[in-house]
């Protein structure tokens, strides 16, 4: 297979932005380059990484509100050349970091009540939703034949190294020009996938929308390259118990686009914080050997694939070949036009094909490490082979796998009024619709307190919402089953949707299946051990909390602990009152939690679309029964020993969500979007904000 691709915007950069520059300091960007000295006026001095040494860590009270010594390389350790904690320069950058955080964060925060204002006065002169458009299919591709698998194995085996031991400088020129590229290729990619998905209201933007992560993780990227390995974070704080957390997101002026919001990573307990391992190996001399790499593409979304191949390229230093998945084999082309300043390096490859491919990589000499992002039967047959799951794996090969999740959706009781009825059951809608229902990220299960006065009123108002969507066709194989296994599983499940309507009818009529919902169960009516990767939604209305918020946040954290299969992602919402007033129950049920990004106040599709979170399961789990994975990708800061991401939200959140599939306006506020993202200024941020107060 020849390695030509191209794709203009790699040499003919976006006037004014950073592209074509090297060094990290690009004109009008919140991110200049990072100098990791106390001297430095640049970033890492304003928002130093903050740790003490493990002597000093003996002796400190628990430091959860406050930031905690720097090191020079990474904040793991303590500097071994000089004591920066007395110096007058180092006390007036730590207190110029905490007051530039503090003010973006303010300024977000203030401009949150502002936004709801004028999202709702904009209300009547948002547009038209747009027609509905059936999926019309794709063509095959033809599977790459073994001896260009093989050919292309030997053509990355032979840059492996160049690659592993490539500078920070030059992997950050190629991420910009690689970013460049995916704002080029982006729309096109989208319509090509809504041809294969359909459309439901929104034309190109639910798909336009599945690349906004990918700029905006390449960007940042390129940011922790500037960094050598080392972006800095807001901070690193320390919670009573000991265990380390870092303040991820947003950084600079994102907290304006993100009001509100804060992102955490909380580190392994019992490992002090780092990152960039890789890196500070390579910082002190020492030759990296790099390896070929095998990404199992996921069939339902963009950005998983191009996402894992970046984890794979930069946070493990592989060149990486990535097969597509034959069901949306389509998106390949795109994928590597996209990344073709890395395809042309050398460093990238992607192929297609389905069993026979996938077996013949897998078990390639060349391949030294996998990831997947499927099933655990594909995980299965990847590193077990069809034998029996004891002792050790007949696949002597690293294998990490994202494999899904039954995702709860914990709603905690409170004194909620009829506008927060509307704006959550949209928001629970959002996270049920989103790609028919196809996502990892997607609400399984609302748990419920049974005895919560409001709970029939917001019960109501998502039947009302979720019945006013358009029903969309099941394109992902075998999804047409699930929900007929579900609807014929137990009685009382509703079908809820609009129908086709204007003469539309879908070419796969019986494909074309209502939204199933199922309310009022008990824990033991519920279907919790089994994905159902559908329209499919279920109640659990816990019984014996007695509408206390304390109860019931200890009765739900345990029923999702130990009943909802899987441990990637959950969502808990909390009526900022009960926040208040029972602060440490909810901050119990956010350490108790193992799910690997929980997410308060916003749906689990935000906790993966924030590239600086992390994405993985909960660590703990085996080959032998691996569950929803083994690993956490994402993770632009280059976080070392993550247990897992929080993402903390307002109540409320405006203007209308990029998520919410009853944003009118997606067409235009997405791109709008992807470039703020790709080059964050002031200036970048006015038309995502105009386009997205229309939405």
């Amino acid at each position: 297979m020849g390695l030509s691709v191209s794709c203009s915007s790699s040499a003919a950069l976006q006037p004014g932005s950073p592209a074509s520059q090297s060094q990290g300091m690009k004109k009008g960007s919140e991110t200049p380059q990072i100098h990791l000295t106390a001297s430095s006026t640049s970033r890492s001095s304003q928002h130093p990484l903050y740790t003490s040494s493990p002597a000093k860590q003996q002796t400190q009270e628990p430091l959860r509100k406050r930031r905690q010594p720097r090191f020079s390389a990474c904040f793991g350790k303590s500097s071994d050349k000089e004591d920066h904690e007395d110096s007058e320069s180092y006390q007036r950058a730590k207190r110029s970091g905490k007051k530039l955080v503090r003010m973006w964060r303010f300024f977000g925060g203030v401009f949150q009540p502002v936004l709801g204002a004028v999202n709702y006065i904009a209300g009547p002169i948002k547009p038209n939703p747009k027609p509905i458009e059936l999926p019309t299919g794709f063509s095959p591709v033809q599977p790459t034949s073994l001896q260009d698998l093989e050919s292309t194995l030997q053509k990355l085996e032979s840059k492996k190294d160049e690659w592993a031991n490539l500078t920070t400088l030059k992997r950050a020129e190629l991420l910009r020009k690689t970013l460049a590229c995916v704002l080029e290729v982006s729309k096109e990619a989208a319509e090509a996938a809504t041809a294969a998905k359909g459309s439901y209201g929104t034309g190109i933007g639910e798909e336009w929308n599945a690349w906004l992560p990918v700029a905006w993780g390449i960007r940042e990227l390129a940011d922790a390259m500037d960094a050598s390995g080392q972006p800095a974070p807001n901070a690193v704080t320390q919670r009573p118990d000991g265990q380390w957390v870092v303040d991820a997101f947003p950084l600079g002026v994102e907290s304006l686009f993100f009001g509100g919001m804060k992102g955490e990573i909380w580190v392994q307990p019992g490992k002090l914080p780092s990152q960039g391992a890789n890196y500070r190996r390579k910082a002190q001399g020492k030759r990296a050997t790099g390896q070929v790499s095998l990404v199992l593409g996921a069939g339902n979304q963009t950005p998983v694939a191009c996402m894992d191949i970046l984890h794979k390229l930069f946070a493990e230093d592989a060149v990486v070949v990535c097969k597509m998945n034959p069901v949306n084999e389509y998106l390949g082309k795109f994928i590597r036009k996209a990344y073709a300043p890395l395809v042309e390096a050398g460093y990238v490859e992607v192929v297609y094909g389905a069993t026979k491919e996938g077996s013949f990589l897998c078990n390639h000499d060349l391949i030294k490490s996998i990831h997947l992002t499927g099933s655990t039967a594909t995980y299965d047959a990847v590193v077990w082979g069809g034998k029996k799951k004891a002792g050790e794996p007949p696949l002597k090969k690293e294998v990490g796998a994202e494999l899904g999740c039954v995702t709860p959706y914990i709603i905690t009781p409170g004194a909620w009024t009829e506008a927060d009825m509307q704006y959550y059951a949209d928001e629970i809608v959002a996270g049920l619709v989103h790609n028919a229902g196809h996502n990892c990220t997607k609400a399984e299960i609302l748990v419920t307190d049974k005895d919560w006065p409001q709970r029939e009123a917001l019960i109501a108002a998502i039947r009302e919402r979720l019945d006013q969507e358009p029903r969309r066709v099941a394109w992902y194989p075998g999804s047409e089953s699930r929900a007929d296994a579900f609807k014929h599983a137990g009685v009382g499940v509703e079908e809820l949707g609009q129908p086709l309507q204007n003469g539309q009818s879908a070419s796969a009529p019986s494909t074309y299946i209502p939204w199933l919902f199922r309310a009022g169960l008990s824990p033991a009516e519920a279907q919790t051990k089994t994905e159902n990767w559908c329209g499919v939604l279920q109640e659990v209305a816990l019984p014996g909390t007695y509408g206390d918020p304390e109860a019931f946040l200890d009765a739900a954290v345990k029923f999702a602990n130990e009943e909802c299969w899987g441990t990637l992602s959950c969502s808990l919402m909390v009526h900022p009152d009960v926040a208040t007033q029972h602060a440490d129950a909810v901050d119990r049920a956010i350490a108790d939690l193992r799910y690997g990004s929980i997410n308060i106040n916003v749906v689990t599709m935000l906790g993966f679309c924030v590239p600086k979170l992390t994405w993985g399961a909960y660590p703990g789990n085996t080959p032998q029964d691996i569950g929803s994975g083994n690993c956490a990708v994402h993770n632009t800061l280059l976080v070392d020993f993550p247990q897992k991401s929080v993402l903390h939200a307002p109540w409320r959140y405006y203007p209308t969500h990029l998520w919410s599939s009853s944003n009118r306006n997606l067409e235009a506020a997405v791109p709008a979007a992807m470039y703020f993202m790709a080059y964050p200024n002031i200036i970048t941020l006015i038309s995502p904000a105009l386009a997205a107060l229309r939405g």
